[in-house]
């Protein structure tokens, strides 16, 4: 069973995806930010980590950049929404260049997520 970490400060979007992957088998953890995120991460390395990009308190770009540094084996999906006047794409791209896997715009179809995970865990 793969292990996934959650973070996103949309507790909302971030219950239901872990509900969504534990139905699928999947061991979740979840965070609220980043910095709970790599607090998690130092504890128990999953395999995959899905993270937002806007963030309070520690923000996914210098979250996925932590983990990439600390954790290069752990594969990451980048998602945002945009967020204060930002189109998501450009964030996104950036995630990508610094080391996401994967980049997903929200919202997204639970199943894209679902087929997603499948292929990289």
């Amino acid at each position: 069973m793969a292990k996934i970490l959650v973070i996103d400060d949309d507790q909302q979007l971030r219950k239901m995806l872990v509900r969504i992957l534990k139905s699928n088998g999947y061991d979740v953890r979840q965070a609220g930010n980043g910095e709970e995120g790599m607090k998690l991460l130092c504890e128990d390395v999953p395999e995959l980590v899905i993270t937002d990009i806007v963030m309070p308190d520690k923000e996914g770009l210098e979250t996925i950049s932590d983990i990439r540094r600390q954790f290069p084996q752990v594969k990451i999906i980048a998602m945002s929404g945009g967020g204060h006047s930002i189109d998501a794409a450009n964030p996104l791209f950036i995630a990508g260049k610094i080391g996401a896997s994967h980049t997903l715009t929200k919202p997204f179809e639970i199943e894209k997520i679902l087929d997603v995970v499948a292929g990289m865990v």
